[in-house]
């Protein structure tokens, strides 16, 4: 494939993929992404968003492709490569799960300076699910509670319907030091900004 025929096709396979067209070869789709990652032509955001559309997709074999895409060109690189594939192992998607190693990979964006406050806010969103959850660490309420906070102030808005949910006691009642609170769940939610989950809860506590 020539470079100057990049551009059109891998943006016309874009579209196929966000579609969901049958029609799409998804494995040659992933080598042109791959060829294109090569020569510098993909953005790494670009290459984390289609790596994500993959890994969700509901074509047959895109979510190992999308898992395989971002172990071949080195996770490590690029702190949104390393956020794909930490939820691509915690969740997990596209392949077996490997929850140390995502959540690992998650904490390390989390922490890392010099990533997009956007990158740090969806690590941390996604650890706060962990140690919610108890998944691949031990259960957490307090400090779940704290990552969403710090998701939610990196951006994360949509952390904010979890941090509501915490508040309304549909989460965390096991810790009986937090008491269910009905204005700090609207103060959460009103966080979420336009987040359609959080109006709705916001609607039904009026």
């Amino acid at each position: 494939m020539q470079m100057e025929s990049w551009v059109g096709t891998i943006e016309r396979e874009w579209q196929q993929l966000r579609r969901a067209d049958s029609t799409l070869d998804v494995e040659k789709f992933t080598r042109h992404v791959l060829a294109a990652n090569k020569t510098g032509f993909v953005s790494p955001e670009s290459l984390a968003a289609i790596a994500n559309a993959l890994l969700t997709s509901t074509l047959n074999d895109a979510p190992c492709l999308g898992r395989r895409l971002l172990e071949r060109i080195g996770v490590n690189r690029h702190p949104a490569w390393r956020v794909a594939m930490a939820i691509s192992l915690v969740t997990p998607t596209g392949g077996e799960a490997d929850l140390e190693r995502g959540n690992a990979i998650l904490e390390d964006v989390m922490n890392d300076e010099t990533a997009e406050g956007r990158l740090r806010g969806m690590a941390a969103a996604a650890l706060a699910d962990s140690a919610r959850l108890g998944r691949g660490i031990q259960p957490d309420v307090s400090r779940a509670r704290s990552l969403y906070e710090q998701a939610i102030d990196l951006g994360h808005k949509a952390s904010a319907h979890n941090l509501g949910l915490f508040w309304e006691g549909v989460w965390g009642a096991e810790d009986n030091n937090v008491i269910p609170d009905r204005a700090k769940a609207m103060q959460s939610y009103r966080r979420g900004g336009d987040d359609v989950r959080c109006q709705r809860r916001l609607q039904a506590l009026r």
